[in-house]
């Protein structure tokens, strides 16, 4: 079959038809959209001035904050609470109000001073935040334990379960609770 001028100019009257269509098909919708767009300014200007204020802190960098601050201060609390040595329990007594609660004060510094006989360390604490109550976390560290008189030295691992307080626009710690686990995952 061969190709004669009067299929050629069937064939271009056909493309004109597709062009023109689709012309049409996309002015039509623009035309929808500038009139919903006009739509949406106009409420927005019905609006009130008053909701476009300071624009807030977004949770999600208010909680990164809560999250830091409570693994920095359940870090300060392991240390301070499970470092001995010679002559700094008196020190230590007076300095608790910055990390615990007055009863959890009461608990671990019950005694007026300390024998001296030994010291304790801790290295890498692990703070464990709870997604739900971020006033709560499990802290896992090394505690060393030194006898002065013969140096024996035994290290154990530790895990605690911390319960913080606001206080004075400050967290503290108000309990803590020693979990010991009996072998497995």
């Amino acid at each position: 079959m061969a190709l004669t001028s009067r299929h050629l100019l069937w064939l271009v009257l056909f493309c004109l038809l597709l062009s023109i269509s689709a012309n049409v098909y996309q002015y039509r919708s623009m035309t929808s959209d500038e009139s919903h767009r006009i739509e949406e300014k106009a409420e927005k200007n019905v609006l009130p001035e008053t909701t476009m204020a300071d624009p807030p802190i977004s949770t999600d960098e208010q909680e990164q904050e809560l999250k830091s601050t409570i693994s920095k201060t359940a870090e300060r609390f392991i240390t301070f609470a499970f470092t001995w040595e010679d002559g700094t329990y008196p020190i230590r007594k007076r300095q608790a109000d910055q990390y615990m609660s007055e009863s959890l004060k009461r608990t671990l510094f019950a005694s007026s001073g300390s024998d001296g006989k030994f010291t304790a360390s801790v290295a890498d604490i692990e703070v464990f935040l709870n997604r739900d109550d971020p006033e709560h976390c499990l802290v896992r560290f090394k505690r060393t334990l030194t006898i002065d008189s013969n140096d024996y030295e035994e290290t154990s691992d530790e895990l605690v379960e911390l319960t913080f307080t606001h206080q004075d626009g400050r967290f503290i710690i108000d309990q803590m609770k020693s979990i010991k686990s009996s072998g497995g995952v």
